[in-house]
């Protein structure tokens, strides 16, 4: 019995340590993954002062803005979020199908009225997906192709108030 205990006692001390363990790397990666972002965000468009199109696909750009702003700040819907980005992935298609609907993920910008629901569609995309959207973005589209999107979202304002 009591090698039982010892047993199931080791089992569990393992499963915490191994699951503390990844939990950390998951949060070392994000961090990794964060200033990749900015790095290649960096590279595609130069950053300007302020609150810029490229913040926006920043999935903390929502929480920066509210403690910023002082007045109730408009937001979509978490099921609008999601389904927004249910519609970017859907238009990723293989060569074979005809390859990507570009149409479709810039109609899906046009769509958006501030840069605080682009970050939302950025966080909802990263949580369903668990790939960044700039990072995907940067992968199925050329250089042409991302600058019409950041185009779309440069002209955007940066939050709207109730």
């Amino acid at each position: 019995m009591s090698m039982t205990y010892k047993i199931i006692g080791a089992s569990v001390g393992t499963l915490f340590i191994g699951t503390t363990f990844f939990s950390m790397r998951k949060r070392s990666r994000d961090v990794r993954t964060s200033k990749l972002l900015t790095a290649i965000q960096a590279q595609i468009q130069p950053i300007s002062s302020g609150l810029t199109s490229q913040n926006a696909f920043d999935i903390h750009f929502l929480n920066k803005v509210l403690q910023t702003v002082n007045r109730e700040v408009l937001v979509l819907k978490t099921s609008t979020a999601s389904r927004y980005a249910d519609q970017i992935h859907k238009a990723w298609g293989s060569w074979y199908q005809g390859g990507d609907d570009e149409e479709q993920v810039y109609g899906v910008f046009r769509k958006m009225k501030d840069k605080v629901q682009v970050s939302q569609v950025a966080k909802a995309y990263q949580e369903t997906y668990s790939k960044n959207l700039i990072d995907t973005l940067k992968d199925r589209f050329d250089k042409e192709e991302i600058t019409i999107v950041l185009n779309i979202v440069k002209a955007l304002p940066n939050y709207r108030t109730a």
